[in-house]
């Protein structure tokens, strides 16, 4: 809070003024990006595309989000366990929610057949999305990969491992430098 104060001009006392409580911030921080979130991603998983375009579709939404708000993902991604109840509760259905998005995305992929099968449905989408919530951890603007090339790079990744082999040959998109599309660690 003292950090807060200092960055706006405020002895941290002074911000009770403005603000309820530690987790009022905590909240607002976490459920901003989650509702940024959702709402780049929900529209992708209703669309009518195929599931593999979804996807790939769904990973740059992802990785634009979190490499672009980078600080407030990191909060988002790590700090909404301090929540408690009905905050704690609101937040985990939102997280929820978007898991539940890339699984629809992966189970609309295998009955249409376009994904393989996989063994464990939720170790496949918590495999996707540790990939994907680690990007804030790495990525620098200052590094030689747009958001752009590294979402395209994720998705190559994460739908290699999906496609059906056929539909992995056929798969018409430009591909990405292979040196220079390396982020730079911060």
């Amino acid at each position: 809070m003292r950090d807060i104060g200092d960055a706006v001009g405020l002895l941290a006392g002074s911000l009770y003024s403005h603000i309820s409580s530690k987790e009022a911030v905590l909240l607002q921080i976490v459920e901003t990006g989650l509702d940024r979130y959702l709402g780049a991603l929900l529209p992708i998983v209703e669309s009518d595309e195929p599931a593999d375009v979804r996807l790939r579709a769904a990973v740059k939404a992802h990785v634009d989000l979190v490499a672009n708000h980078a600080e407030e993902s990191l909060v988002a991604l790590h700090q909404w366990k301090f929540l408690s109840g009905e905050n704690r509760a609101r937040i985990e259905a939102k997280r929820h929610a978007g898991s539940d998005a890339f699984a629809n995305i992966l189970a609309d992929g295998i009955e249409s057949g376009v994904f393989k099968p996989v063994p464990n449905r939720d170790i496949a989408i918590a495999g996707m999305l540790g990939t994907l919530n680690w990007v804030p951890e790495w990525y620098s603007p200052e590094g030689p990969a747009t958001p752009e090339e590294i979402g395209d790079q994720l998705a190559d990744l994460l739908l290699g491992g999906l496609l059906e082999p056929r539909e992995l040959q056929s798969e018409a998109r430009p591909r990405a430098r292979s040196n220079s599309s390396r982020a730079r660690r911060r």
